[in-house]
């Protein structure tokens, strides 16, 4: 595939695949300029990875539909004009510095295509045997060769090769300037890089133009030369074009033609370099932005909008360890569908309101890692605030076990006031009894009165020994082992004083739990039972039938088994109880059974309850407070 556009134009399609070219040339076909009858445009569909450098170099225009195409122009040494054909004009893309024009229709691809082959036909000097071609039709021919170079060596290569076209007669060279020395670094052919001089800077007539920026005709100061005469045209700051002319040509070797045309020509090597050093400026910052993004220690997307969906456009590594993606299967999809949780379907649908009107969102969000949901500080970052935007990138910083640390801390605190209260209010009761029943010993010395001491005593220790239970039970639980329901049951049982009280194992299962925290929540349980639950404790003996009971004096009934209950969600969960045939619970009391501190009996410390109901929660269950069927108290321990 050759072309020069004298015959047929090329162009050459990296992705969308075939259908994508043949559209392309059907709709070019007799409009394309230089030809009829669809004869005027070859166009041909080829795989990025599979196209090799004299293909790309042949072809006039170089439509480019993904990354794969594109990254395969940037490899290629030479290229015409290069097309982006995509759906959005501001992805990666299209606003990449290689690209000319975008398009984002097929008939739009086609009139641009169309046009740039107009622009490129009008600038190439057609052969025509009847006349030869003017120096400014060769010098713009020349400008072509310069428009599509891609490196500084290849702009002074091309500007040598117009010279030579333009200027025959004369030897033409590319020198640069080196710190304090301006170096010859390309000539025309068939005279040497190293015939050339070099000069200092300020001295010489290439010197001197570095120096000033000054156009000049002047004699050569190098007598053994065979050049006497050079026409000079600084090219920016730090580099200069340069005619010679031998003796022969005689001192009017230049006129105001030549002088026109190197300028001219000189200025288009100045652009040429200024396009390039900027290309370079940006591809540098684009390859250090890649090397941040890349290099991230937290996950990270590249994102813009389509439909008002974040869709991915590139992830980094850290993106695909957390989240257990890979890049293939996320990439052109709307994050959203991948790691938003249901529930907080709402809260991304007003984050992606903000950044599509360019502001700058941080926040702590839930997301759905390849380990279940965790916590993120997200922190998204649009490509340009303050604006409509459609692209940007997301952070997302795993705050997981902070914030796990300060829920800990939270319940840590909550228990200290706990304690301070408990420890401020019960203990000082018993402490003030003993002490003034100390002073009366004391005073009369009937050492009856210690008696009530030894009780107070005796609270405090009790009050001492349920602080101690209830700070463990911030913990876990230890190791567990399968263990019989029934059988810790029964040990609870008789470490309890339960005076006439009967416990009655209904049914057993096996459970895995730690089996000296297990027997401790049962014997909590069990005592509080009994101390609030029997007859003296009961309500009056009217009441005796709205409670189940036949008689207050009958004996207490603890029945304990294993059982199905409903869950939070609805779903059957399976656990164990424990019922009562007692007074039963107050309804305004079933919330706050559980509660440090809270109790109906005077001589009670309400910690008990509180106490089963850390141990449950540290081995992973749930307890509820109910009515048993007997109108007594019932507490349900859900497992699973």
């Amino acid at each position: 595939m050759t072309s020069a556009l004298g015959e047929r134009a090329s162009v050459l399609v990296l992705g969308g695949g075939s259908g994508l070219a043949d559209d392309l040339e059907a709709r070019l076909g007799a409009d394309a300029p230089g030809g009829e009858d669809g004869e005027a445009v070859e166009t041909h569909a080829a795989d990025a990875a599979a196209t090799d450098g004299s293909r790309l170099a042949g072809a006039d225009v170089t439509v480019v539909a993904d990354e794969a195409g594109l990254g395969r122009v940037r490899s290629a040494d030479r290229v015409g004009s290069v097309v982006a054909f995509v759906d959005d004009p501001a992805n990666r893309v299209a606003t990449d510095p290689l690209v000319d024009a975008v398009a984002r229709t097929p008939e739009s691809l086609s009139e641009t295509v169309s046009w740039l082959l107009a622009r490129e036909r009008r600038s190439v000097v057609r052969t025509d045997p009847t006349r030869t071609p003017s120096r400014i039709e060769q010098l713009n021919a020349g400008m072509t060769e310069l428009a599509a170079v891609r490196s500084v060596d290849e702009a002074y290569r091309a500007a040598i090769a117009v010279a030579e076209v333009v200027f025959p007669e004369y030897r033409a060279v590319v020198a640069v300037r080196d710190g304090e020395w301006v170096e010859p670094v390309v000539t025309s052919s068939g005279t040497p890089v190293e015939d050339c001089n070099r000069v200092r800077v300020g001295t010489g007539v290439a010197g001197q133009a570095v120096q000033t920026g000054d156009v000049s005709v002047a004699p050569n100061p190098t007598p053994e030369s065979r050049y006497d005469t050079l026409l000079t045209v600084p090219v920016g700051e730090d580099v200069v074009f340069q005619l010679a002319a031998d003796a022969s040509d005689g001192a009017d070797a230049f006129d105001d033609a030549d002088r026109r045309l190197a300028e001219l020509l000189g200025s288009h090597l100045e652009e040429t370099l200024d396009r390039i050093d900027v290309t370079e400026t940006l591809r540098a910052e684009r390859d250090r932005l890649l090397a941040l993004f890349a290099n991230v220690p937290d996950p990270a997307i590249a994102y813009d909008y389509t439909d008002g969906d974040p869709v991915v456009r590139q992830v980094n590594e850290a993106f695909e360890a957390t989240f257990g993606y890979d890049p293939e299967t996320v990439m052109g999809e709307s994050i959203d569908d991948y790691i938003v949780p249901p529930e907080a379907d709402a809260e991304a649908e007003e984050l992606n309101e903000q950044l599509q009107r360019g502001e700058n969102v941080r926040r702590e969000v839930t997301r759905v890692t390849a380990d279940g949901p965790r916590h993120f500080i997200l922190h998204v970052i649009p490509i340009h605030l303050d604006a409509a935007n459609a692209a940007g990138y997301a952070i997302y910083t795993d705050v997981t076990d902070r914030r796990e640390r300060e829920e800990t801390l939270r319940r840590q605190n909550e228990r200290l006031d706990e304690f301070a209260s408990i420890v401020s209010h019960d203990l000082r009761n018993p402490l003030s009894v003993a002490d003034g029943y100390v002073d009366l010993a004391r005073e009369t010395g009937d050492v009856d009165h210690l008696d009530r001491v030894a009780d107070a005593i005796g609270r405090m220790d009790e009050l001492v020994e349920d602080l101690l239970s209830l700070a463990r039970e911030g913990r876990s639980v230890g190791e567990t082992e399968p263990v019989s329901l029934a059988a810790v049951a029964r040990e609870a049982w008789e470490g309890v004083d339960t005076d006439v009280a009967t416990l009655t194992v209904e049914s057993d299962a096996t459970l895995k739990a730690n089996r000296t925290r297990l027997r401790e929540l049962f014997e909590n349980v069990f005592r509080n039972s009994v101390e609030h639950g029997s007859a003296s404790s009961r309500a009056e003996p009217d009441d005796s039938v709205e409670h189940g009971r036949d008689a207050p004096d009958e004996p207490l009934s603890v029945g304990v088994g294993a059982g199905t209950f409903e869950g939070d969600d609805g779903s059957p969960a399976s656990g164990f109880y424990v019922e009562d045939d007692g007074v039963g619970l107050p309804e305004a009391d079933r919330e706050r059974v559980f509660e440090s501190g809270f109790t109906t009996d005077e001589s009670g410390t309400g910690l008990g309850l509180a106490i089963s109901e850390r141990i449950a929660e540290a081995h992973g269950w749930t307890v509820e407070a109910t009515t048993g069927e007997d109108g007594g108290a019932r507490f349900e321990f859900r497992t699973d």
